[in-house]
């Protein structure tokens, strides 16, 4: 059976929710799209679209600065085995 979950991008608040530096890329990217989101949302009055996604920016500045600590840590990917 399939499963929709009721949450906007709730991955990325999920406690089971695994990435790893090499995703780095598709995170900044995700993370330059919901800023786009946040100022229309804006300019447009929607303030529960802006407030919803900046939450989500918030998260994606959390894995984004996590992930990178572990590359400076040990050159590793945060998550990869030594």
């Amino acid at each position: 059976m399939v499963r929709v979950c009721p949450h906007a991008n709730s991955c990325l608040t999920c406690p089971m929710f695994l990435t790893t530096a090499e995703f780095l890329p598709e995170h900044r990217s995700q993370r330059q799209q919901t800023l786009q989101i946040i100022s229309a949302a804006e300019a447009n009055g929607q303030a529960r679209v802006a407030e919803m996604n900046k939450q989500v920016a918030a998260n994606l500045d959390k894995i984004i600065a996590t992930l990178k600590a572990g590359e400076d840590d040990d050159g590793e990917a945060a998550g990869d085995a030594p």
